[in-house]
């Protein structure tokens, strides 16, 4: 009856040295609503982070382009702090530009990224829509 206790033993020691696995990494910016006001287009965007840290300056090189791929604007998008496991909601009003002639928002790069490096966040970007505009990576 002893090799029970050292099976026992055994078991617990490789469940214990097993790794863990973490989840990946990532970074979810989404465009959720485009409003028409006046000559300017407002664009809102909703963050999350699950990078493992907090962010304390991001920021985003990002080029909206016409439904047949011109470029109509190519702009950094100050998205400032957020905390890790956190939901943010960002808005940028562009001037002199109607909502509907957006087809497109692409994100070239991101970066700075503060204190994560530039690389690994573009790398974990995550982006979506809940509009008719289109946004890439």
């Amino acid at each position: 009856m002893r090799v029970l206790p050292i099976f026992r033993a055994f078991v617990v020691s490789v469940v214990v040295a097993l790794p863990v696995q973490a989840a990946d990494p990532t970074l979810h910016i989404r465009l959720d609503q485009a409003t028409q006001l006046q000559q300017d287009c407002q664009l809102v965007f909703v963050l999350e982070n699950h990078m493992g840290t907090g962010i304390d300056a991001l920021q985003a090189e990002t080029v909206l382009l016409s439904a047949e791929n011109r470029v109509l604007r190519l702009s950094l998008l100050d998205f400032q702090s957020l905390p890790e496991d956190a939901l943010r909601v960002r808005s940028f009003q562009f001037s002199g530009l109607a909502c509907d002639q957006i087809g497109r928002v692409l994100f070239n790069a991101v970066g700075p990224c503060t204190p994560l490096d530039a690389g690994e966040c573009t790398a974990a970007l995550h982006v979506g829509s809940e509009t008719a505009i289109e946004v890439v990576r």
